[in-house]
């Protein structure tokens, strides 16, 4: 993804917040009487992590329609604004998950109120069916990686526009000698910068937006021996930022969706992160995970009119249950790119996932999705064969490049999934491929045959 402008705020504003908070605060109180309003009150034994999982709807929201997306509640712990909350599942009842930070031993009281000022303007109700609180004691193994979880400020420009909005937070743990790691990732709506949408299906095989936050390294007693984030253009950097307990704050601060240590915004999102173990899967088998990620990416794609029917490159694409996704693990040697092709029954022509562009081709290794767009309406039993091409990345001219490209290869090792999205922009049923591991040198394209494993 491509270098982006930086969102910062004055400092001043800082000093703002509490008063805003509070000023909020009022506002919520003086609503209680015509909003669903809830009030929670929950007992600490000890110092905790709490967790908030809200069941909620706001009836008439649509996230697909433009000024009915969304109702906002913002949310008090013990009076002080904790963090905010965009429905983005509109009049279905709806669980998310919350963190509401570390708290101390003894009573607490978490508020919820309608945030009319970030409630789409065709809405005026939200309802609460469920609040939840779940409290992580210090001695529990979670805690640790809950205590380190970003706190994100919405990027500036998406305030009030309903895009690019936090889903889902997840965390990676990694132990090396005695030194343990936590990761966090987080999945975006929508991403508004960077890679162009075409680009975004052929190589990442989505048009959500998957970014790594921070990542805290702790010794043996849990003393953070550093702690680093994504800064704009994907650069790694130290935090040196501001902490809400032992919570690094962050601002989301490019149209990419990188991070700054520097500054607020008038939105706070803190998702409670779920553990996950990636070593032999891809990002996107979390979306898999949680498919209600796929309807809110497509609604917001049709939304912000991105979706044509003609087909075509650059930020517009054809319907997203249109392509056949692809989840896959390979390895890229010395310089190999590789990309996929699918033939129909009745069909003469091959459609490709890099739609013929050599930038669209994967490069890197691992396991990782793509997708190939297809004509309208096909269904799982026309998908007859697919292919593997192994390319040369680069334009090689000297003795030297060309020497590498030579033994450019790739090794392509398994076919995790196949599958299109069904009427209600849902993984639906899988294709089966027989497949067997095989290594393709560069220029050669290798059938796969689609049937009964």
């Amino acid at each position: 993804m491509t270098k982006s402008r930086v969102y910062r705020n004055r400092h001043l504003w800082r000093l703002f917040m509490p008063c805003l908070a509070l000023f909020a605060g009022v506002l919520g109180s003086e609503g209680a009487t015509a909003q669903e309003i809830s009030v929670q009150n929950f007992r600490a034994a000890t110092k905790s992590e709490a967790l908030l999982d809200l069941t909620a709807e706001s009836p008439g929201a649509s996230w697909v329609e433009p000024g009915r997306e969304a109702a906002a509640v913002r949310i008090f712990l013990d009076g002080a604004w904790q963090q905010d909350l965009l429905l983005h599942s509109g009049g279905r009842p709806f669980t998310y998950h919350l963190s509401l930070g570390q708290v101390a031993p003894g009573d607490h009281a978490v508020r919820i109120v309608l945030n009319r000022e970030q409630t789409a303007r065709g809405l005026a109700q939200v309802t609460i069916s469920r609040a939840a609180v779940r409290l992580i004691a210090e001695h529990q193994p979670e805690f640790r990686a809950l205590s380190h979880a970003p706190v994100l400020f919405a990027r500036p420009d998406t305030i009030g526009r309903f895009s690019d909005v936090p889903l889902l937070m997840y965390y990676e743990h990694e132990q090396q000698a005695e030194t343990t790691i936590y990761r966090y990732t987080v999945i975006f709506s929508n991403e508004d910068g960077g890679t162009q949408t075409s680009g975004l299906m052929a190589r990442w095989g989505r048009t959500t937006d998957i970014e790594w936050v921070s990542e805290v390294h702790l010794d043996a007693q849990g003393k953070v021996l550093r702690e680093i984030y994504q800064g704009v253009n994907h650069e790694t950097k130290d935090f040196r930022g501001r902490h809400q307990a032992e919570h690094p704050e962050l601002l989301i601060a490019s149209v990419n969706n990188n991070f700054s240590d520097e500054g607020t915004s008038g939105l706070r999102f803190t998702l409670a992160p779920q553990a996950v173990d990636l070593s032999s899967a891809s990002r996107e088998m979390v979306m898999d995970r949680h498919p209600w990620i796929y309807r809110v990416m497509a609604e917001e794609m049709i939304r912000e009119s991105k979706i044509v029917t003609a087909r075509t490159l650059g930020e517009s694409i054809v319907d997203l249950r249109n392509y056949l996704y692809l989840d896959i693990r390979s390895m890229q040697r010395n310089g190999g790119v590789i990309s996929i092709a699918v033939k129909l029954k009745g069909d003469p022509k091959w459609y490709t996932s890099n739609l013929g562009i050599n930038s669209y081709k994967i490069e890197r290794s691992g396991h990782f999705r793509t997708t190939v767009p297809l004509p309208a309406g096909i269904v799982p039993g026309q998908v007859e064969r697919l292919a593997a091409r192994c390319d040369v990345g680069t334009n090689p001219r000297t003795r030297e490049e060309v020497a590498k490209a030579t033994t450019a290869a790739c090794d392509l090792q398994g076919i995790n999934k196949v599958f299109f999205l069904d009427r209600d922009f849902q993984p639906g049923t899988t294709v089966p491929v027989k497949f067997a591991p095989r290594t393709l040198l560069f220029g050669e394209i290798e059938e796969i045959e689609v049937g009964r494993r």
